[in-house]
């Protein structure tokens, strides 16, 4: 260092380090492309509805064909379209603000202050709500997992905690650190003591998203998330049997397997096959009996977008009645997250769903950004959820789009001094172009 030149600041070697760590460490991997996710989703769904394994899936193989190919098709088209237009989607040119990102002590420091306000806000939701639905399962009560939080508080609540987890999972694969490991796996925890298995799911499948975003997919990789895979629906059992009171024999009479389901399997497998089948099963049933309303307000596609007091006054109290359509069994509401735009405005409402979600997946896939890779890991997980859930325009889980832009703004002064080094704006094609 010549005499008389300033030392860098630490935040600036940080944040360079950090910057070099995501530019050479992201990767496109085609298992993560947004088409090939999808493929995948509908060939598994349609090959597990062929088997009709249960006595609620009523519907022939080719009607479920037809329908998953309402989703796929849209799809398959946009991300062509995308891929070749892809310049005018992704401008070159973009501002400084955009371009910049905090270095690896600030945004480490803001995790700390995020999570002591999430933190408070589980305390108070937890002493409100009088426990936590763990110990109610082994309590003489009538509460139940949907007893617990603050209503119109606590999904941002929720998603604060989920986007806290995964900026710290993303940190854990970028520098190796252990330390960041234990926000994730807590995150995993408490999904457990909430019993809230959508969490868990939207937890582990963000993980694996980002874990392969800027990790090479090897043999011991892919060998290694299967076994993930295989102790995650174990633990999907048994998350499932405990909030029907522990018995597995309770769902088995729920999910009338036919005489071909082998009964040795564990119940986590069973559980897995029909949450895999039947949201397609009540999709096929709604448009063989419901008609569409025609609505360009969208109001059930929407509705989960707002918090619950605005939802109920937009809505009415029964909001939520609609949008579980026509089912064949009650005991399974789930119906994909096509049930909603196909209520609203029929197959029109399907294709532009999937058009909708597919560019966004598409524009951040082709991002180069650690922001940008977060938000790729959240709206990959709602593509892969739409088997079950609208995740897209579900406030406790998109609004983690928002807490990384909070986490990863230029003027949020959380835990920094303000005489803070200012961090480099990231310059490059990859930053340029994802940003």
């Amino acid at each position: 260092m010549k005499t008389g030149e300033s030392k860098p600041g630490p935040n600036k070697i940080q944040c360079v380090d950090l910057n070099l760590r995501v530019k050479t460490s992201l990767n496109r991997n085609l298992l993560l492309n947004p088409v090939v996710i999808a493929s995948i989703v509908w060939l598994s769904v349609v090959s597990l509805y062929a088997m009709h394994l249960s006595k609620i899936l009523v519907y022939s193989t080719e009607d479920v064909i037809v329908t998953s190919l309402w989703i796929w098709i849209p799809i398959a088209i946009v991300s062509v379209l995308f891929y070749a237009f892809r310049g005018m989607a992704l401008p070159i040119s973009r501002s400084k603000n955009d371009r910049w990102q905090p270095g690896l002590d600030r945004i480490e420091k803001r995790l700390k202050v995020w999570f002591g306000i999430w933190l408070v806000a589980a305390i108070f939701e937890t002493i409100v709500s009088g426990g936590v639905p763990l110990l109610w399962l082994f309590q003489n009560t009538t509460k139940n997992y949907d007893s617990y939080g603050v209503t119109s508080v606590h999904g941002i609540v929720k998603s604060l905690f989920i986007a806290i987890a995964l900026c710290r999972f993303s940190l854990w694969v970028l520098t190796g650190k252990r330390r960041h490991l234990k926000m994730p796996i807590f995150a995993l925890v408490w999904a457990l003591i909430l019993i809230d298995r959508s969490m868990f799911l939207v937890c582990v499948i963000e993980y694996v998203v980002v874990y392969l975003r800027f990790r090479k997919v090897r043999v011991g990789t892919l060998l290694k998330i299967a076994m993930g895979g295989v102790l995650f629906i174990f633990g999907f059992g048994i998350i499932g049997d405990l909030r029907l009171q522990g018995s597995s024999s309770v769902f088995r009479a729920l999910a009338q397997p036919t005489d071909n389901y082998p009964t040795w399997l564990p119940s986590g497998i069973l559980w897995a096959y029909i949450y895999a089948t039947t949201p397609i099963n009540n999709l096929v049933h709604t448009m063989h009996l419901a008609a569409p309303l025609h609505s360009l307000l969208f109001p059930n596609t929407l509705a989960l977008l707002f918090p619950t007091a605005i939802r109920q006054l937009i809505y009415g109290s029964e909001w939520w009645t609609p949008l579980a359509g026509e089912l064949v069994n009650n005991a399974f509401n789930a119906a994909t997250a096509y049930i909603g735009p196909y209520q609203d405005y029929g197959y029109l409402g399907v294709v532009l769903f999937s058009c909708i979600i597919t560019f966004v997946c598409q524009k951040y896939w082709f991002s180069g950004s650690l922001k940008d890779t977060l938000k790729f890991a959240v709206v990959t997980q709602c593509l892969i959820l739409t088997l079950f859930y609208n995740h897209l325009f579900a406030l406790p889980i998109i609004f983690q789009v928002v807490w990384f832009e909070v986490f990863f703004s230029r003027r949020l002064r959380f835990g920094v001094a303000a005489h803070a080094s200012k961090a480099v704006a990231v310059k490059g094609p990859a930053f340029a172009a994802g940003e």
